[in-house]
């Protein structure tokens, strides 16, 4: 029995009971749909990601379509954003075309989108 109450008080510490607190929001719904639109228009009007950055306000945009060169023809933002840690996800399909001109079919992708203390915007499945 003492071994099963020094398991649970070390479970309930690590998941954070008995008085930590949750870090605020970084985002809210607003700002960080607003945030994502205007990396995606950015990047469809054939920004670069230092461009983005160089904006007002700055948009830290990591894509690795982006930083490959393939041009954003389109975008959809799907359904209503999900709490992800202290920002939000969105999930957007994307219809783009390689540095070749050849078209892609549209692909669903999520970002992961915070407003504070900047706008950063990241593609959830990041390829190294």
């Amino acid at each position: 029995m003492r071994k099963y109450a020094i398991l649970m008080a070390t479970a309930l510490g690590l998941t954070g009971c008995g008085g930590s607190q949750a870090l605020p929001m970084a985002a809210t719904p607003e700002s960080s749909r607003a945030a994502l639109v205007a990396a995606l228009d950015g990047w469809a009007a054939g920004q670069t990601f230092q461009e983005l950055s160089a904006a007002s306000p700055p948009v830290q945009f990591i894509d690795d379509d982006l930083n490959r060169g393939t041009k954003l023809l389109s975008y959809k933002i799907e359904g209503e954003p999900r709490v992800n840690g202290t920002g939000y996800s969105y999930v957007v399909t994307l219809t783009m075309q390689d540095k070749s001109g050849a078209s892609r079919a549209p692909k669903k992708v999520a970002y992961a989108v915070v407003t504070e203390p900047k706008h950063a915007v990241t593609r959830e499945d990041r390829q190294p």
